[in-house]
């Protein structure tokens, strides 16, 4: 195949040139090389594509035929490399991103909007799921997730903290009683998260942290708009609800209770981890997500 490679630049830029030693020199080859890799590839193909003679070099029909179609060819073959030479020492293409459905809508749709204007070349496709699959099985480049990856083979790289906090809406406390204590809160309605597998999400909370379900999704927004309504005490992560907090709309249930904060961690194959758009959407990331707490 490699021969077949010469073969063809060869006789291309002996037809461009119009002369076997004007065509060496733009080679950078000998004239007898040249000249032998014109007449194997005549050989192979079983025509001439060459007229010869002391002064003139010129193309036959086929020559003209075949010229047209190598020549694109090997301008095709050219641009292609040129391409693939720039994205390797630039970030283009496209990086497909998995996360949780709040975290997407309130948090990293904004973040990648950001890095892809910043990023002409990248083009981001965003899935925000009730269930993270891994990105082995769902086709994604990278999974941004707040646990550890469902396989070994996968590179978990953390990206920041993720606090979470008690809260409840000001109605519901007034008309229920504020906790005082973790044993206040068995005697309190609560509004829960599950997870894929629909266990209650409570991946670091202490043993005696009991949360009934009054209320369970799998919907982190829809456990919001559940609290702000008033209909009990909820887990949230702290990007969640930070507004509501500032605003007064929910109000921080046991606020000295010192919660342990999740990992914020990227998901994502070895192999997808040389790309550039990944290498610049991690590094990216990591500047960001540190201040979203």
């Amino acid at each position: 195949m490699a021969d077949r490679y010469s073969e063809l630049v060869s006789f291309v830029r002996v037809a461009e040139a119009g002369s076997l030693s004007q065509a060496a020199v733009r080679l950078g080859l000998s004239l007898p090389v040249v000249s032998r890799r014109l007449a194997q590839l005549e050989a192979r193909l079983g025509v001439a594509l060459v007229r010869r003679n002391s002064r003139h070099l010129s193309l036959t029909e086929e020559g003209e035929i075949f010229y047209r179609q190598a020549g694109q060819a090997l301008a095709d073959m050219e641009r292609a490399e040129t391409v693939i030479r720039t994205r390797a020492f630039g970030p283009a293409g496209t990086l497909k991103v998995a996360t949780t459905l709040a975290f997407g809508r309130r948090r990293l749709g904004e973040l990648l909007q950001r890095f892809a204007r910043a990023h002409a070349d990248v083009t981001v496709h965003l899935d925000s799921v009730p269930a993270l699959a891994n990105p082995v099985e769902s086709g994604h480049d990278l999974v941004i997730s707040f646990a550890a990856p469902p396989l070994s083979s996968l590179i978990c790289r953390r990206l920041g903290s993720n606090p979470r906090v008690l809260c409840a809406a000001p109605s519901y406390l007034e008309r229920r009683g504020r906790p005082q204590a973790v044993a206040d809160l068995a005697r309190h309605e609560h509004v829960v998260v599950l997870d894929e597998a629909g266990a209650v999400l409570r991946e670091g909370l202490p043993e005696g942290l009991a949360l009934p379900a009054g209320l369970a999704t799998n919907d982190a927004d829809v456990a919001r708009a559940w609290a702000l309504d008033g209909a009990g005490v909820a887990l949230h992560s702290l990007w969640e609800v930070a507004e509501d907090l500032e605003s007064g709309a929910l109000e921080a249930v046991l606020p000295d209770l010192e919660l342990p904060a999740l990992p914020v961690v990227a998901l994502f194959e070895p192999r997808q981890g040389q790309t550039p758009r990944l290498r610049r959407c991690l590094q990216f990331l990591a500047h960001q997500v540190p201040a979203l707490a």
